[in-house]
């Protein structure tokens, strides 16, 4: 048969300063043992110092130095668990938990207690206001005092500034650090959160505190109510001045540019309203100034006062429309009309003029290799005359056949005869070869 038994410690605790510290002992006994005592001890300078006590038979001793301070949580067999409250710097040092078995003796173990100061952690502005488009300048600054180990501090944010730490040592063994962002200021991020986060072994969870960033600038102005459909008549209209600003606007004015502020236009919580309807010589340009501690601001608009609304003008166009397409048709339809009549009123063709207009009716002559022999043009000249003249009565006569019968007899009654010279005849020469050609016959 195996006796034994165990003691069960962590081997180091952190204790938070003025907290308290839970020192766990857990016993493990076998069976065939029995336990006579359990205690806590710590190691001094001048030696070894009993804590706390615990007999199963005479039950719990503490000694009066740390009676107010330290006790049993749940004492037994196996518990020898203790509680340390109000922990101080003199609470550093070794702890050793012993168990007391028969027959076999003493079992130990020990832990070190470490005591951690949790920081105080705040965040404070800067030490000059943020102003719009100013020089870079601290914005705020998160710090983590008297912390020990020191604490680990930064910034999150959406900015695009720069962090800058400086740590400090304190008394017991204490650290401050403080953590410094630095930023150009800009309108556009006025209300935007600045986080400072602080990380350090006595806190459960990240510590972190959000900061407002607070920008100061001139008044941003927005001049709305003017729909570009102002009309002589029109009532009931008014130009809002809107501004955004930081700190708020305390001032407002209304002036026009190009003359006098008309009659009927008042300015009533910070819009100008005009009490009658609206005439012509409203038309001008408006302007808006407001101002706040940063400066003074201004917006202009331009109003112009139309003879009529604008639905007016479409119904009005519309109609313009219409009438001019209608004009356009009917000059349309009335030219249409005078060509058709003139076309049916003009003379029918004849068939002479068809006649006319038809190729010639001989043929075309034969290859140039069916010719005959090329005619001297002084020794042929009287028969090619007589043949011009033949071939003109076969024309003729074939033109008859085709023409009604009173043209054709008219015709043939009375020819004309138009003798040939030779100037019609152009000799062509290719090589040894003449041809003798009519152009205005188209004879060869």
């Amino acid at each position: 048969v195996v006796y034994g038994s165990q003691v069960v410690v962590p081997p180091k605790v952190n204790a938070v300063l003025g907290k308290n510290v839970t020192l766990s002992c857990r016993v493990q006994v076998d069976t065939n043992l029995s336990l006579t005592q359990s205690s806590w001890e710590r190691k001094l300078p001048t030696g070894w110092v009993t804590l706390a006590v615990y007999n199963p038979m005479f039950g719990i001793s503490i000694p009066p130095e740390y009676e107010r301070r330290l006790s049993f949580r749940s004492p037994s067999m196996h518990d020898a668990t203790i509680v340390l409250e109000d922990v101080g710097f003199a609470d550093i040092g070794l702890y050793t938990c012993k168990v007391a078995t028969f027959p076999l003796g003493n079992t130990q173990a020990s832990t070190t207690v470490s005591v951690l100061v949790e920081p105080k952690v705040y965040v404070s502005a800067g030490s000059s206001a943020l102003i719009d488009g100013g020089n870079e300048t601290t914005v705020a600054t998160c710090i983590a005092e008297r912390a020990r180990p020191p604490a680990e501090v930064s910034w999150e944010t959406n900015l695009y500034g720069t962090s800058e730490a400086h740590m400090q040592d304190d008394a017991n063994g204490t650290t401050t650090t403080q953590v410094h962002y630095t930023w150009q200021p800009s309108r556009h991020s006025q209300g935007h959160t600045l986080t400072c986060v602080v990380k350090h072994p006595a806190l459960q969870s990240d510590f972190r505190i959000p900061y407002i960033v607070n920008v100061q600038f001139a008044p941003d102005i927005l001049v709305l109510g003017y729909d570009g459909d102002w009309y002589v008549g029109r009532e009931n209209v008014q130009l809002k001045c809107r501004a955004k600003a930081n700190p708020p606007a305390q001032h407002f004015r209304w002036i026009r540019l190009d003359g006098e502020m008309p009659d009927g236009a008042e300015v009533v919580n910070n819009s100008l309203v005009f009490m009658r309807p609206l005439q012509k010589n409203d038309s001008g340009v408006y302007r808006c100034e407001v101002a706040n501690d940063i400066g003074l601001r201004s917006r202009d608009i331009r109003i112009r006062i139309q003879d009529m609304s604008q639905k007016q003008m479409t119904s009005s166009m519309a109609i313009a429309g219409a009438v001019m397409g209608a004009v356009l048709a009917l000059f349309l339809i009335t030219v249409f009309t005078i060509v058709l009549l003139t076309a049916r009123k003009a003379p029918p063709s004849t068939y002479t003029d068809k006649v006319i207009d038809l190729p010639p009716t001989h043929k075309p002559p034969p290859p140039y290799t069916e010719r005959p022999p090329a005619i001297p043009l002084a020794s042929q000249a009287p028969q090619v005359a007589s043949f011009s003249q033949d071939r003109r009565m076969e024309r003729r006569h074939e033109l008859a056949e085709r023409v009604p019968g009173r043209m054709a007899r008219r015709d043939l009654q009375s020819p004309t005869h138009h003798s040939l010279s030779y100037q019609e005849w152009i000799c062509h020469q290719n090589g040894a070869d003449r041809v003798y050609i009519n152009h205005r016959e188209h004879y060869v």
